[in-house]
């Protein structure tokens, strides 16, 4: 075979005959007579018989896709917002697609922006979760587009209320469902490894330069909860928003964002179009829930309506308000009544939502006896405190450890077990009241955030209540619970009938240990979160 040293040879695809591409390869490399070695480009998959091929031979590999999916590693957030979020009620919302506002942001042929805004308790994360679940299935133009979303919490930490979360979650969706626009991305990836994190500026960059794709693309980002997340720079992430849907290209992005009126999102507003005030629109689902329940309560028919007609004069677009009532009727109703009574009871529930949240705490307070109010106390304090959320059985774990500082506690896993919460979840339900929720993936959290700033008025200093509670004490009592926990723990690592030092131990050992620790769920949060919590303790 005669070559000339330009002699280009591409070879694309060799990969698609098996081994008779590896066959070749062994050949064509080790073939002495092709004189003055060509150049050859070498497209194909890098599997195993092909790498065994080139062993030895110069040349350099650049791996397909390789970078980028590096770049979408550096971007990955596990987000756990999204999956604790009701779904809807059963023939609820579908309003929202034949919605003027909505259908006005939607039909535009440029980029714009969709407020979702309501009061507290209205439903907009239920609203935004259905939006996103059926998306795809109402709307031809999304079938064929990127949709990204990030939901903030209050609830599950800081990690869901940073900004730079949420601008890594919507560019990795974006990278990972569309690989041609990792352009955007490359220069400014490479850059961040130097540093090793990504700069918020960078991320911001990035996503403005959306608006310059070449090729016409559509993208959704769905954004939930805004007043939620991290005030400190939520005024930048709005202009961005803002920004982000000024210009007409071919790119066209919608973004459809849902929060509570906040101050810099209400002075963008004249600036927005598209503007829909959950709480004006949610009448008709909230009577379809009502009618629902009271369909359980079999009254009759004037009361039946009496009951209902009470309800919506007093929901006030308030989604919350009315499942609170809802539990308190069943459970009205699970004691027997006199059916004229229901309504004398109904009238005694508060209809401010604030006032319900003081009824239930009271009732906390004088319907429980010292052991609940104290195991109470503790599950509000590891649901406020935590500085992750914790699942039903961390918390079952956690209360089984004595947290009184003063007590003598010798680590043994006898006392421990003896202290463990048998059926644990009925026990967060009777101390924690119509507070405490446990939702998927068993983690434990408030109800709703509207609980949640509630309660979190019980560390003021002025606070009378049985649950109150203050900072400095809950990380103590957090700090004391991951000591003690990881003693007992320790103290199990050299067991009865055992060689006493680690260093004799045999593999058999380690794994009867490991199994003892896969027994302990709460290990993993005491391990890592213990030190935050001292020194939170020891700042204060």
């Amino acid at each position: 075979m005669k070559t000339t040293p330009d002699t280009p040879i591409v070879i694309d695809g060799i990969d698609k005959i098996g081994l008779d591409g590896s066959r070749f390869l062994t050949k064509f490399c080790s073939n002495s007579t092709v004189s003055p070695k060509p150049k050859v480009l070498l497209t194909c998959r890098l599997d195993h018989d092909i790498k065994k091929e080139i062993v030895g031979v110069p040349c350099i590999i650049i791996e397909y896709d390789k970078e980028r999916q590096e770049c979408l590693n550096s971007l990955r957030h596990h987000g756990t917002r999204y999956d604790k979020i009701e779904t809807e009620h059963h023939d609820t919302l579908k309003w929202l697609w034949e919605h003027e506002q909505y259908r006005a942001w939607l039909s535009t042929s440029h980029s714009d922006l969709l407020l979702i805004e309501g009061k507290p308790g209205s439903g907009k994360s239920t609203l935004t979760k259905y939006f996103k679940d059926n998306l795809l299935e109402r709307e031809p133009l999304a079938k064929q587009a990127i949709v990204a979303s990030f939901f903030y919490s209050y609830r599950e930490g800081e990690v869901h209320t940073n900004h730079s979360n949420m601008l890594r979650s919507i560019l990795y969706d974006v990278l990972h469902q569309n690989e041609t626009f990792f352009f955007h991305f490359q220069s400014l990836y490479r850059e961040r490894l130097q540093h090793g994190v990504w700069a918020d500026d960078s991320l911001k960059k990035i996503l403005l330069s959306f608006k310059e794709h070449p090729v016409q693309e559509r993208l959704y980002f769905i954004i939930d909860a805004m007043d939620e997340s991290d005030a400190t720079d939520r005024r930048d992430i709005i202009q961005l928003l803002h920004q982000l849907c000024t210009t007409k290209k071919l790119c066209i992005v919608k973004v459809f964002v849902a929060s509570r009126p906040i101050a810099w999102l209400n002075h963008r507003v004249p600036d927005i179009k598209n503007i829909i005030k959950l709480q004006d629109e949610n009448e008709p689902d909230i009577l379809k829930f009502t009618e629902s329940f009271l369909e359980k309560l079999k009254l009759s028919t004037t009361s039946h309506k009496d009951t209902k007609d009470y309800i919506m004069q007093n929901a006030r677009g308030v989604f919350v308000w009315v499942r609170l009532v809802q539990m308190e009727l069943l459970k009205y109703h699970e004691t027997g009544y006199r059916k004229q009574d229901i309504s004398a009871f109904l009238r005694s529930l508060p209809t401010e939502l604030d006032e319900f949240y003081k009824r239930m705490l009271h009732e906390l307070e004088n319907n429980h006896n010292q052991r609940d109010v104290s195991d109470g106390v503790r599950m509000f304090q590891l649901v406020l405190f935590a500085y992750r959320p914790l699942r039903i059985a961390e918390i079952q774990q956690a209360l089984a450890v004595l947290d009184d500082v003063d007590a003598e506690y010798s680590p043994s896993d006898e006392s421990f077990e003896d202290e463990l919460i048998d059926d644990i979840a009925k026990r967060i339900i009777h101390c924690g009241g119509n507070f405490l929720d446990i939702r998927g993936n068993d983690i434990v959290q408030f109800t709703h955030q509207t609980a949640l700033t509630f309660f979190s008025r019980l560390l003021a200093p002025t606070a009378t209540s049985k649950f109150r509670m203050n900072t400095h004490d809950a990380h103590r009592s957090i700090s004391i619970t991951c000591i003690r926990y990881l003693m007992l723990c320790v103290a199990r690592s050299t067991p009865e009938n055992e060689p006493p030092s680690t260093k004799s131990w045999e593999p058999a050992h380690f794994e009867k240990y490991a199994e003892y620790l896969n027994r302990r769920p709460f290990i993993d949060y005491a391990l890592c979160h213990f030190q935050q919590h001292k020194n939170d303790c020891d700042l204060r």
